[in-house]
């Protein structure tokens, strides 16, 4: 029996973020090096995240800088994107990736084997990307991009499909506490773990049941 498609977001727009500084935070080519949804002969993939926060604590893994201390001597561009995308699978949460057949721990493990094999198949399959929890920041979504992205000026016209409008919202640091709330390379996902907690208890929240943090932004 064919395996059941994958769950597709309810919605086509998004305000997503990233850090870059460059004069864009896209990639037009592809990418020599590898990451969580793309190997390098996949084609151009764009990560972003539904949070500013998120953003910030993807750079800070990234770069392994673990005090606020250090965060603080940043210096960095946090762009916003405004996406339009259909066809974006959700795997938002660890449960709607499950239903689906795919492994919630693979969506937040330090190895992104399973995830760069699911990112082909959905990519050959012919979606535009993937939503999933970020491994960095728990409580919070990232936005993958298959394919090519352009920028190009917020409030202009898009003529182009691979055109985003984006533009930078802030340049230098975090706001002091986001240290102590990254989940860097070898540490425990606590949202993975609130999610096995719960599956374990009968899919009953408990007192550690998170809000995301782009529900917090409103």
């Amino acid at each position: 029996m064919a395996p059941e498609p994958p769950p597709v977001a309810d919605k086509s727009t998004f305000a997503a973020f990233r850090y870059s500084d460059y004069d864009t935070p896209f990639w037009a080519r592809s990418s020599t090096r590898a990451a969580r949804w793309h190997e390098p002969a996949d084609g151009p993939t764009q990560y972003l995240s539904l949070d500013p926060d998120a953003a910030w604590a993807e750079k800070a893994r990234a770069e392994d800088t673990r005090t606020d201390a250090d965060l603080a001597l940043l210096r960095t561009k946090i762009w916003v994107a405004l996406v339009e995308q259909r066809n974006v699978v959700d795997y938002g949460d660890f449960g709607r990736a499950e239903a689906a057949g795919f492994s919630p721990e693979a969506l937040v493990d330090d190895d992104h084997s399973r995830c760069r094999a699911e990112g082909k198949r959905l990519r050959e399959a012919g979606y535009g990307g993937v939503l999933a929890p970020s491994a960095a920041l728990s409580g919070s979504t990232n936005l993958t991009l298959f394919g090519p992205r352009v920028r190009s000026t917020w409030g202009a016209s898009v003529l182009l499909r691979s055109s985003v409008p984006a533009c930078v919202v802030a340049v230098g640091a975090p706001d002091t506490g986001l240290a102590t709330r990254v989940r860097f390379f070898g540490g425990a996902h606590s949202g993975l773990s609130t999610y096995g907690a719960q599956a374990r208890n009968g899919g009953q929240p408990g007192a550690e049941d998170e809000t995301s943090n782009a529900e917090k932004l409103f």
